[in-house]
């Protein structure tokens, strides 16, 4: 069975990348912040408190990813 929701574990396996490179190239990047963070009506679970976990609603963090592609990876 497929998964609803992803935790930051399977957004590494389903991109090949870090933690930390997630974070910093796309979740903490106020561009897309902006799209993504559930308190402005996105899908990501933003972790509030240390300990917390990121959740993704894996079909949407999917289409973004794809979308957002080469933007993410373009050279500026």
């Amino acid at each position: 069975m497929k998964k609803v929701w992803w935790e930051m574990r399977d957004l590494e396996q389903a991109t090949g990348y870090s933690d930390d490179w997630l974070k910093e190239n796309i979740l903490l990047q106020p561009r897309y912040k902006k799209i993504l963070d559930l308190e402005n009506g996105g899908f990501v679970y933003y972790p509030e408190k240390r300990g917390e976990k990121w959740l993704f609603i894996a079909s949407k963090m999917e289409e973004f990813l794809e979308t957002y592609f080469s933007e993410i990876f373009k050279k500026n």
